[in-house]
């Protein structure tokens, strides 16, 4: 994706998003902030009441870019709410001075913890209407509500009036402090953008608006969508209406696309860089239920998830198959009855599937856990609260020999590229072409081939080695076939293997053959060695000897690797002293230069072209002789 030298501001971008009880003055407020009507639809502005996201500029600091995101508060409308809440750094709560905190103010601010938005100010709307003795008793009560958390504790609460214009300026002040100290997200990351609008415009096609979740996007940038799988590329770029060639992360953006319809990129669709994400059936989460609801979290219950933009159903499996109780957190898993193009360490809240109100919400821990998921919850806790060696490390320990893929590390520990492979050195982790492994994953892969080979010895003990192939495969299901072959150049490196041709094995190991099928061998060895040029073929073989052709094969195997024959063809072998007389004969044949055709060599062996033919044609593979028009000659002449 494009960087931000290719012209964009520098400015850090923010976004402050609006919450709070429908009618308390929301829309009002960012109008007087910003001069912006946020309410877009004529239904909204008859009605007087917000039904879907509003957005707008709000200048606030030079050194900041920063946006404000107008949210429904009504509680039929929390759905467009949540898609608003996507990205938010900032909240700006607003409790009317005439009513104080109301139903939808408890869900909104226990939406933004269950978010982790920790910045907030608390705009006391409608002071105007009230006296000083209400408005005071409204502030201790929102006071109260914020002190329930220590990370609220700080929020300031600025009395203020949409109407008149009293407080608007402190209220800016207090969002300046709020804003203070944010960090940049980082845009040397993956790219990701929630989409929460989608529509078309006469002479520039699709259009669609969402907050910049990680990385950047430049005009000309290809695209992907999920879901869909489409393909599109960025035609322009606006952050408010004003054009740029890049937008980073932290900037709410509008994106003109070609190649796709506005049907097929729509609310709760995501634009992504087409690199290596993939969708989510399965979500390993840590789950923390609301405090003060009477309905705990149960197994099997269904449940709608809301991450980013998008909505899915999904069924909570706990770890322990037991409730979480209200304030409870514990483990889960959750079967997505739709994919989500999650990343660890998102964010999602969880809702009732009915009634539909706010139950909770979770944290990513892993993507698409196996069976069995339960056992890996002390690595899930250190991928969430450890240090970036500590995640990385719980990480690939949680990948065994199969190793953690680097390519895809960022969205599976949800940390930038740029951290990681510092992060993976410092955490004791091994690099092995495109994967990281713990430190002793090498020493375990090679017991593992070790025992893989044992076992394939056992299997076929007539062989004198098992093929590398054979190696492969049975490596294939627990290891990584890089860590898989570096194990095997140890092992042959140490000794603990040894090499033959194509073939592996144990030191010291043998074929092991009973007495039956040593007495076989050896009667396979007289009837062929008797036979000279023309010896039964294999099926012949097997008849005649009452071999079975499994046997059979692995004794003919067995003969040829000792040098006693050489398979002529898959069903002729023959005698390689056999093969060295006719070879000798055959150059003496042809040592005055002059080509011999087929009838020549029948006269000299007496052999019918069932024989001849072959014995031949491996003569020319042996590189002892050439077929030309004329007949055959040999290859150096002695």
């Amino acid at each position: 994706m494009s960087t931000p030298s290719e012209g964009v501001s520098d400015r850090r971008g923010i976004v402050i998003g609006t919450a709070g009880h429908v009618d308390h003055g929301k829309t009002a407020l960012v109008r007087a902030l910003t001069g912006v009507e946020t309410d877009r639809w004529l239904e909204e502005r008859k009605r007087g009441l917000t039904i879907d996201l509003g957005f707008a500029r709000l200048d606030l600091d030079p050194e900041l870019e920063t946006g404000i995101v107008d949210v429904p508060g009504h509680e039929d409308f929390l759905k467009n709410m949540l898609a608003g809440a996507t990205g938010i750094d900032v909240l700006l709560l607003v409790v009317a001075a005439d009513e104080g905190p109301m139903p939808q103010t408890h869900e909104h601010l226990a939406i933004a913890r269950l978010l982790n938005i920790r910045r907030g100010v608390v705009a006391l709307t409608k002071s105007d209407r009230v006296d000083g003795d209400w408005l005071d008793l409204a502030r201790e009560t929102t006071r109260e509500l914020l002190d329930e958390d220590s990370d609220r504790a700080s929020w300031e609460v600025v009395p203020v009036s949409a109407l008149t214009g009293d407080g608007i300026e402190p209220l800016r002040e207090g969002l300046r402090r709020a804003m203070a100290g944010i960090r940049a997200r980082g845009v040397d990351d993956r790219f990701r953008l929630p989409v929460d609008r989608s529509f078309s415009i006469r002479g520039t096609g699709t259009v669609v608006t969402g907050t910049v979740w990680s990385g950047s996007i430049g005009v000309g940038d290809t695209v992907s969508v999920f879901p869909g799988g489409h393909s599109a590329r960025v035609r322009a770029l606006q952050v408010h209406e004003d054009p740029r060639p890049c937008v980073t992360a932290g900037r709410r953006c509008a994106v003109a696309l070609v190649g796709v319809a506005p049907a097929s990129v729509e609310r709760g669709s995501v634009l992504f860089d087409p690199s290596e994400w993939t969708s989510s059936e399965r979500l390993g989460v840590r789950v923390r239920a609301l405090g003060g609801r009477d309905r705990p979290l149960l197994h099997g219950q269904r449940l709608r998830v809301y991450l980013g933009t998008r909505e899915v159903m999904a069924r909570l499996q706990t770890a322990d198959r037991r409730p979480v109780a209200p304030g409870a957190t514990a483990w889960a898993l959750l079967a997505l009855e739709a994919p989500l193009l999650a990343r660890t360490r998102d964010r999602a809240i969880l809702r009732f599937y009915s009634p539909v109100t706010t139950i909770g919400g979770i944290r990513v821990a892993e993507l698409n856990p196996p069976p069995g998921w339960p056992a890996r919850t002390e690595a899930w806790g250190q991928i969430l609260d450890g240090t970036p060696e500590e995640a990385i490390a719980a990480a690939v320990a949680l990948r065994g020999l199969r190793g953690l893929p680097a390519a895809t590390s960022s969205i599976l520990l949800g940390r930038r590229d740029s951290t990681l492979e510092t992060a993976a050195e410092e955490g004791g982790c091994v690099r092995i072409g495109g994967r990281w492994f713990a430190a002793d994953a090498v020493a375990e892969a090679m017991e593992a081939v070790e025992e893989s080979v044992a076992r394939l010895h056992a299997a076929d003990r007539r062989a004198p080695g098992v093929s590398k192939e054979a190696v492969r495969s049975a490596m294939a299901p627990v290891c990584d076939l890089e860590l898989a072959e570096t194990a095997v150049r140890r092992l042959l490196a140490d000794r603990r293997l040894v090499e033959s041709g194509p073939r592996l094995a144990l030191p010291g190991h043998a074929p092991r053959l009973t007495e039956q099928e040593e007495e076989g061998r050896a009667q396979l060895a007289r009837t062929i060695e008797a036979a000279g040029l023309q010896p039964p073929l294999v099926a012949e073989l097997g008849t005649s000897l009452r071999l079975d052709r499994a046997v059979l094969d692995d004794l003919l195997r067995l003969l040829q690797e000792s040098g006693v024959t050489k398979a002529v063809t898959p069903e002729l072998h023959v005698a390689a002293a056999a093969l060295e007389t006719m070879e000798a004969q055959v150059r003496d044949l042809l040592a005055d230069g002059a080509p011999a055709p087929p009838a020549r060599f029948k006269e000299t062996f007496g052999l019918s072209r069932k024989y001849l033919i072959p014995l031949l044609e491996y003569l020319d593979r042996e590189g002892v002789t050439r077929r030309t028009t004329e007949g055959r000659t040999l290859v150096q002449p002695t």
